[in-house]
């Protein structure tokens, strides 16, 4: 891999997750800063951004099971911190470990005569890697409405392409009260500004168009977007999300 040479790790060990425990509700105060400007081989501020960038590349195109870890590396480029940058070289471990998976894509270019069309896919599930930010505090029910809207988008385009969808689309949800919002249940006082928000969820349910249904936390194959793995979780989900 040419990252590993370019940051001078072909030999390092590698590691089985891409990030550590230790980032959960880690704390960023009295971080020390990677120095502006160094010789040889002193960490910088430019070679952090260097790193990130070629990690970006890599998680958004073939590997979104480091998604996360390199949200979390990268939030302060600007100002990384020596904590970051240990971040940004645990993933490339992670990576130089992991060289054999692969996200399973195929395409037959022009298959079919009539109108000249093309097929392709990739095995896995189509989940958003863009989400693999920080969004600031959001409600679980909050969370679902954005997806609603993305599937119903998703819904849209595969129209236009004249691609048959079965529906109800399921609407994955992990919280019981989130469910009920969903439902079309009555929102209490101090939720309206959340039913607001839900309000089109709650049309398209009863319009036979969503169906949204109670999923255990252990299921979730977006919590690889979203949240510091053990191992086991880590190759289950990676696996869910396309990666053999």
């Amino acid at each position: 891999m040419d990252m590993l040479k370019e940051f001078g790790m072909e030999m390092a060990h590698s590691v089985s997750t891409p990030i550590g425990e230790e980032w959960n509700g880690e704390s960023e105060s009295n971080a020390e800063l990677l120095p502006a400007a160094g010789s040889g081989e002193t960490p910088t501020i430019t070679k952090f951004q260097s790193l990130i960038g070629g990690l970006l590349w890599v998680a958004r195109c073939t590997r979104p099971d480091i998604a996360f870890a390199v949200h979390k590396a990268s939030r302060r480029t600007h100002c990384p911190t020596i904590a970051d940058w240990k971040l940004a070289k645990r993933i490339l471990r992670y990576l130089s470990g992991t060289k054999s998976l692969s996200l399973l894509m195929g395409g037959d270019w022009s298959e079919v005569c009539d109108g000249r069309l093309h097929h392709y896919g990739w095995d896995g599930h189509g989940l958003d890697l863009q989400e693999a930010g920080r969004r600031g505090v959001i409600h679980d029910d909050t969370a679902a409405s954005v997806i609603g809207q993305e599937i119903l988008g998703i819904r849209e385009l595969l129209g236009e392409l004249e691609v048959a969808c079965v529906q109800p689309f399921e609407l994955r949800v992990d919280n019981q009260a989130a469910l009920k919002q969903l439902e079309g249940e009555e929102a209490s006082s101090k939720a309206k500004h959340i039913d607001v928000r839900i309000k089109f969820v709650v049309h398209y349910t009863k319009k036979g168009v969503l169906k949204p249904q109670y999923w255990e936390s252990e299921r979730m194959p977006a919590d690889v977007f979203a949240k510091v793995l053990a191992v086991p979780r880590l190759h289950k989900l990676r696996t869910l999300v396309g990666l053999h």
